[in-house]
C-alpha cells in the first residue's frame, strides 16, 4: 500500500490535546517528506463536529510508505484516539 490515513478522534469533548499535538507532529513529518519528493499527496479532511480529522497521505514509492507508516505508528503508539490505518486516500 502506498497510502495511509491518520485519524484524530474524540469522545464527545473534542480532540484531546495530546492527540492534537501528535497529529501536528505527523503533519510536520509528511510536509517535510513532501518537500523531499517522497509524498505525492496530502489530503486533510475534517470528519466530525468536534475537530475530528482524517489526514491521508500518498507516497511516491512503497519503501517510503513503509518507513513513514512505521514512524507514524511510533508517534501514535501511546496516544489515545489517534489511529493509523493503511487505506487508499479518497478521490475528490
Amino acid at each position: 500500500m502506498t497510502s495511509v490515513a491518520l485519524y484524530a478522534l474524540s469522545r464527545g469533548k473534542g480532540v484531546p490535546e495530546p492527540t492534537r499535538s501528535a497529529l501536528d507532529r505527523v503533519r510536520a513529518l509528511v510536509e517535510d517528506l513532501r518537500r523531499q519528493g517522497q509524498v505525492t499527496r496530502i489530503d486533510e479532511q475534517r470528519i466530525g463536529l468536534e475537530g475530528e480529522t482524517r489526514l491521508c497521505v500518498e507516497f511516491a514509492d512503497p519503501e517510503a510508505a513503509r518507513a513513514t507508516i512505521e514512524r507514524m505508528r511510533g508517534i501514535a503508539r501511546e496516544v489515545e484516539l489517534l489511529n493509523v490505518v493503511e487505506e487508499p486516500c479518497p478521490r475528490r
